[in-house]
């Protein structure tokens, strides 16, 4: 519930932001419009339609969820620079190819830079019509081209790199929960596991005690008075044991529901893709034979590449670089993440895990971790342990040997 209303609050004043600069680019147009009704031609049209046509226009762009309608219907608002002394729409136009660009994939977007040709070159044409200069003409062509042009590359690199910046905080903030989650998920084992060896040995301790005195005291004379006493607690304790395993199995069935929806060590290309949606030059090289890994060391691997891609995100800046290569050997696989720092920085988003955390489950998994800065960025390398082909099946019995001693118990 707090994650939606976040949500619905975040939308609310991206709208509210929206309308507030629609306003302000439709005053501007209509500055830049100065009431022109003139035709080449000579022929005057109603003084309503330019205005009623942009607020049509700007209508359009900030109701409907679609904005290529709206892009469009500014792409023919557009046209009417041919047929009046001015430029129409114009700022209206590039607001919404802005917005095209910052809500599109990069095929759509680029679609969308093409189509800016159109209101380039109406706006080129009125200014050089209307200019009422026929000296250097196509110097003044060549201004007007630039400046029309350079101010929608601006608008589209501007919308590109916002874009990837808030997919890649959606991408941190999205690992962060998942890690936090991660956390919690392993406390609450934890604490299972110190219920179970503490409370419930107790209780068990308490019922053989409470039996044995029962016994002891059968052999008394004054047995009739103390037995319903100790039945009593018997069976209290014996209520109390039951609804204790009870809890404890919510509490298992919930880790392991956790567990079974856990990431593993085929998740990295998804992750990586991830990462490179966001921005980030991701390089990917694999040395050896890959092979069958625990579930557990298969998270562990997975983590390693997600903290390694999560930092380099939060502190590599612009053009930041991750070489993340694998080596599979017989008994070890590493993994190493190299991220060559970029030039521009920005602030860092908490994560909240971090790599204190996977040093724990690295270092639970039997593995070894290192990192620290390099030259020109920073290494976050990870040594895993794998189990030989002949170990598997001994693996296996293990597992099953604990599984049924957990039943047993």
């Amino acid at each position: 519930m707090p994650a939606v209303s976040m949500a619905s609050g975040m939308l609310k004043r991206r709208h509210v932001v929206r309308v507030v600069v629609g306003l302000f680019a439709f005053v501007f147009d209509l500055f830049l419009w100065q009431g022109a009704v003139t035709t080449p031609g000579g022929a005057v049209l109603p003084v309503w339609l330019v205005p009623a046509a942009l607020i049509s226009a700007y209508a359009v762009l900030l109701i409907q969820r679609r904005i290529w309608i709206g892009f469009s219907v500014f792409l023919l608002i557009s046209l009417l620079g041919l047929a009046v002394a001015s430029i129409v729409g114009i700022v209206g136009t590039y607001m919404a190819f802005f917005l095209m660009v910052r809500h599109s994939s990069t095929r759509v977007a680029n679609t969308a830079l093409a189509g800016m040709i159109l209101p380039v070159f109406v706006a080129t044409y009125s200014s050089v019509s209307y200019d009422g200069r026929s000296e250097d003409l196509l110097g003044l062509m060549a201004w007007n081209i630039g400046f029309y042009a350079a101010v929608a590359f601006l608008c589209y690199f501007a919308a590109r790199t916002q874009r990837r910046t808030e997919h890649r905080l959606q991408t941190e903030r999205r690992w962060a929960d998942a890690a936090l989650e991660e956390a919690r998920a392993g406390e609450r084992l934890r604490i299972s596991r110190d219920l179970h060896d503490s409370v419930a040995h107790s209780m068990t301790a308490v019922v053989l005690q409470v039996a044995g005195v029962r016994a002891i005291l059968k052999k008394g004379a004054e047995f009739e008075k103390v037995d319903p006493v100790l039945a009593d607690i018997q069976v209290t304790a014996e209520q109390s044991m039951r609804e204790l395993h009870r809890l404890l199995g919510m509490l298992r069935s919930e880790e392991e529901s956790q567990v079974g929806q856990s990431h593993s060590f085929d998740d990295i290309p998804s992750l990586v893709s991830s990462a490179q949606d966001s921005g980030l030059d991701v390089v990917v090289t694999c040395n050896g034979e890959a092979q069958m890994l625990d579930p557990s060391i298969s998270h562990a691997g997975y983590r390693v590449v997600q903290e390694g891609l999560s930092n380099a995100m939060k502190h590599g800046g612009e053009g930041c670089r991750v070489e993340i290569a694998t080596h599979w050997m017989p008994t070890e696989l590493t993994i190493s993440v190299t991220s060559i720092s970029g030039v521009a920085k920005r602030p860092a988003v908490s994560g909240g895990f971090g790599l204190l955390g996977l040093r724990e489950r690295v270092g639970v998994s039997g593995g070894s971790l290192s990192h620290g800065p390099t030259p020109g960025g920073y290494l976050l390398k990870a040594s895993l342990p794998v189990d030989k082909p002949e170990d598997a099946s001994a693996s296996d019995q293990r597992s099953t040997h604990t599984a049924k001693t957990q039943e047993a118990s």
